[in-house]
Parts: C-alpha cells; structure tokens; sequence
C-alpha cells in the first residue's frame, strides 16, 4: 500500500506525502489511489489547504523535493494520536523546504530613506511607488524597498499607510513584535511603548485587508501554515483585518481584536484629534505633549490615575483642561509656578 494512504498517518500528513509524490509524477495505478483518497471524509479540503501552503511560500526546486521527502518518516508510525505540535513541526518543515531561493531575499535594498517628525510635526511622503505614507508627531520610521519586497520600520510613533498595490512585491510594515503584511489597503499602526496603547502595536484598517502576526519571518511563517491547516491556536498569533477592524498586540505579540472603529476615525490625528476611551489621565497628559508643551501636571498619584473618555484638540490642552473639572473630581491650581490638576 502507498504510504500515502497510511490509516495511522494523520490526514495533513498524507496530503503532504501525495502532494511531494506529484512532483516527480504518478504512475497510473498511484492516480487512481489519489483520486480515491480525495473521496475520503475530508481528504479532498486538506489535500487543497496543503496547496495553498506550498503556493504561497513559492515554487518548489525539486532538490527541494528530494529533502522534502527525505524529512517523512518511512517506517510505520505507532498507532496512537500525534499531538498538535507534531503538526506544527512538519508543517514548519514544509515551509522551510518551500522558501524561496535565498537570493530574492538577501539581495540589498534597491532604495533606503530614514523618515522622522518631531514634536507637534506632522509629514507626508509620496514613496517611488505611489504609496503615501502619513506620519504623526514624534514618529521614526525606515523605507527600504527590495527586488522582490517593500519593508517600512516603524521604530516609533504612528503612521497611516495609502499603499500602492505591486503584483509579487508585497508590502510589510515590522514594528515592535509585530509583522503587518499589507494584502492592498489603506491602513494605520501605532506603535509607542509605554502609552495609552500598551506596550505592543495597534493596527486599524479604514480599507482593504492587511495580516498581523509576529515581527520575525519564521515564527510568521510558521502561524500562517497552521492557519492553512485550520489547526488551533493560531489566532492570538495571525489575524486577517479587513475595513473598520482593528487589533492590538501586548509587549509578546499576543494580539486581541479590539471593537469596529469607523473609517473616518482610524488615525484620527490627521484631523488634529485624540480620542480617549476610558485613558489613565497620566497617559493622557502624555499624549498631549507629543504635539507641544503641556503646561499641566497632575498634583497626584491619585488624580493621575483618574480615567478620561472624550475627543480633543491635540493643539489645544487648553481647552482639555477647562473640560476635566466638568467630568472628573479635579480643580486646576496654579501652584508653585506650576499649573496642577488637583483633587478636589
């Protein structure tokens, strides 16, 4: 009997064996066996997510093959359930056997630029492709666009992205832990440690699609192939947002989809707003000092902790501080040259 049709081998497992198999050829007796394989329960859905895999990393050398096949298990595996990382490992060892020749991704940028604002400083930049990129204040980013991808850094701050779509040269944005991988859209991503967004990266999209898993390439690749295979566990790793979705991550990567947001809101600081829902006031005071100075200082641990919801003038924490003593128990003060936010 063909391996492939293994009873104790797992379904994902045979997809892969018959799928390494038609790469070399089958003889007719061998095609008749896959077409009844196909018939069986849900051979015929996971032969065809295994494809999706082996097209998206690539075209598959056949010296790849070769190691490919080498790599499975020839003898008869015991007949007890394989746990869910064994999967994950062989569908790892897929990906890695599929990766594109090395060259396309170790060739040097074509075009590099260092893009920064500074406090209360707002930028946009049309790139070579058409892409226009929209930074907020206090923001670093890196451009470098390869052979065969476009890659933006973003060290600090936030940017809304209007992407050019480019067939074969995808678009990624790598910020904190995170990987965004823009699948055609318009799109923002936050990333200031330490703020009123945590520790990790927000991403909202206003239209199209972008995929947000971990920053490094592998560990990327690797939840990509166990979302292919419907295996769980995948989603605090892999989310796909589409228009009015939004998601954030925590320090890890761990990401949590976050309420629907509308369109005209996403990267409301283009229209010179903060929106605070529910914000500590020290992480609000914060904020506000990205744009300019803030003239005021909560007289206390306890006032600083006070929570805010509301929309503002980033330019105006004037008229944020005149709203405060009509929604929390706070007076302002000028004290000791200082203007305070006090309990009262």
């Amino acid at each position: 009997m063909n391996s492939a049709r293994d009873p104790h081998m797992q379904t994902d497992e045979q997809a892969v064996r018959w799928l390494s198999q038609q790469q070399t050829g089958l003889s007719a007796g061998e095609r008749a066996e896959f077409e009844r394989w196909l018939t069986q329960a849900d051979n015929a859905a996971r032969y065809r997510a295994m494809q999706q895999v082996w097209q998206q990393v690539g075209e598959l050398p056949q010296k790849n093959v070769a190691r490919l096949r080498a790599s499975l298990p020839a003898a008869r595996p015991q007949a007890f359930r394989r746990p869910v990382w064994h999967l994950a490992g062989l569908a790892c060892a897929l990906l890695l056997v599929l990766m594109w020749p090395a060259w396309q991704w170790l060739s040097p940028p074509v075009m590099t630029t260092q893009l920064h604002t500074g406090r209360g400083e707002t930028q946009q930049i049309t790139l070579p492709d058409g892409t226009v990129l929209t930074l907020d204040a206090q923001t670093r980013l890196d451009v470098a666009y390869y052979p065969q991808r476009r890659e933006v850094t973003l060290r600090q701050g936030q940017a809304f992205f209007d992407v050019k779509h480019l067939e074969n040269k995808p678009f990624v944005v790598l910020s904190g832990p995170s990987r965004v991988t823009v699948l055609g859209t318009r799109f923002s991503v936050r990333y200031i440690p330490q703020s009123m967004s945590g520790d990790g990266v927000d991403v909202a999209v206003s239209s199209g699609a972008v995929r947000v898993g971990p920053r490094a390439w592998l560990q990327n690749m690797r939840w990509r192939a166990m979302a292919a295979l419907h295996l769980t566990g995948q989603d605090r790793h892999l989310m796909v947002l589409g228009a009015t979705q939004r998601a954030t991550s925590d320090i890890r990567g761990n990401l949590t989809r976050q309420p629907p947001v509308a369109p005209d809101a996403i990267a409301d600081w283009r229209q010179s707003r903060i929106n605070f829902n529910n914000t500590p006031l020290r992480l609000a005071l914060a904020e506000f000092a990205r744009y300019g100075d803030m003239p005021y200082v909560a007289g206390s641990a306890e006032v600083d902790a006070l929570r805010i919801s509301g929309s503002f003038n980033v330019y105006r924490p004037d008229s944020f501080a005149r709203a405060l003593p009509k929604v929390l128990p706070v007076k302002i003060n000028l004290q000791a040259g200082e203007t305070q936010i006090r309990r009262r």
